[in-house]
This record gives structure tokens, C-alpha cells and sequence, in this order.
């Protein structure tokens, strides 16, 4: 896709100026990830990072879970053919095997109301146990980012929208964690949102 090309990167991962991200960030997100995981006792052998970027979750979630079998899934070929991930799209992305642990990070907001539905089916199809999902939304935009540095070329659809969706396959736990319905974690009623 010519929009994921090298000065999208390069503006959005790798020039600290204007970086949505770091690497300090994604390891307090991988820490607090895998905590609740362990909470849970839900055992992270598998990691499928859909839209895995430049693959700032790889080298946390290696920190925090010894030995997981990461896959990184890209739709910038660019990016795939400089680090080695598997070139496919959130939307029809069918790995050998559902994954332990799914991320899912500022992609969903790049797809069209039907793609989106498409790819939120396929995120629970691909995930066994835990989701983390981030989407930037309607109120996120005009309410928490730093509008400079955020990419605001995208479909911005309220958080109600992405709940009812995700109510169907997954059961909201807060900071972005979703668990499938069907994994068989017990969660006390507060515990949901």
C-alpha cells in the first residue's frame, strides 16, 4: 500500500519528534499485557501482532515472556521486506493457529466500516486467549491525542461503534485488554466493562 510507505515510518516510528510511540511505552504496555495474563493464569506461548509496524512489541513481549513465538504481520511491503515480517492485513490474515496473545495497535482506525467489521471477526478468529486492541476514536481525537503528532487521515468512529462489534466475540477488561469469550478466565463482574 503506497500510503504505508517508508516516510510514513519514518515520520510516525522512527523520528523521536513525531513518534506515536516508543519503545519505553510498548514495554509498559507488553508489562501490564502480560500481568493480567498472568492474573488470569493464561499461559502466552503464541504473540500474533497484526499491523506489527517496525515491531516495537517484539523485543517486549520477548523480555516479558521467554521464548514466545512472535509473528509480526505488516501490509507495507516496505516495511515487511526490511524486517522480515509476514506481508497481510489485519482483515483476511489466517495464521496455522489461533495465537495466545493477539495485538492489534492503530490499525482498525485505517479501515472502511465494513473492513473494520471484517477485521474484528478475524481478530477473534485468530485469538485464543487475549486481545490487546487500541483504536483511535472520534472522542480520542478530539479529546486525548496530541492531534500534531497523530495521523488523523482515518475513519474516526465513536467507541460505542468498536464495543458493539467487539461484545460479540470478546469480553472488555479495561486498558485495551479483551479476553475470548470462549477461553474459559474467570472474571469477577467488576472486572468487566
Amino acid at each position: 500500500m503506497a500510503r504505508f510507505d517508508e516516510a510514513y515510518y519514518a515520520k510516525h516510528y522512527l523520528d523521536p519528534h513525531t513518534a506515536v510511540s516508543d519503545e519505553e511505552t510498548v514495554e509498559r504496555l507488553a508489562k501490564l499485557v502480560c500481568a493480567y495474563a498472568e492474573m488470569l493464569d493464561i499461559v502466552i506461548e503464541t504473540v500474533l501482532d497484526l499491523g506489527c509496524g517496525i515491531g516495537l512489541w517484539r523485543a517486549a513481549l520477548q523480555r516479558e515472556l521467554l521464548g514466545c513465538e512472535y509473528t509480526g504481520v505488516e501490509i507495507s511491503e516496505v516495511v515487511c521486506a526490511r524486517y522480515g515480517w509476514i506481508h497481510g492485513s489485519v482483515v483476511d490474515f489466517t495464521p496455522d493457529e489461533p495465537a495466545d496473545l493477539v495485538i492489534c495497535q492503530g490499525v482498525l482506525q485505517y479501515l472502511d466500516d465494513a473492513q473494520c467489521e471484517e477485521a474484528i471477526s478475524n481478530l477473534a478468529a485468530c485469538t485464543a486467549g487475549m486481545l490487546y486492541l487500541e483504536a483511535l476514536t472520534k472522542r480520542d481525537w478530539e479529546e486525548a491525542v496530541d492531534q500534531s503528532l497523530t495521523d488523523g487521515n482515518v475513519h474516526l468512529r465513536t467507541g460505542d461503534w468498536y464495543k458493539q462489534r467487539l461484545a460479540k466475540h470478546f469480553i472488555a477488561c479495561g486498558g485495551g485488554v479483551f479476553l475470548a469469550k470462549d477461553q474459559g478466565a474467570v472474571l469477577y463482574e467488576l472486572e468487566r466493562l
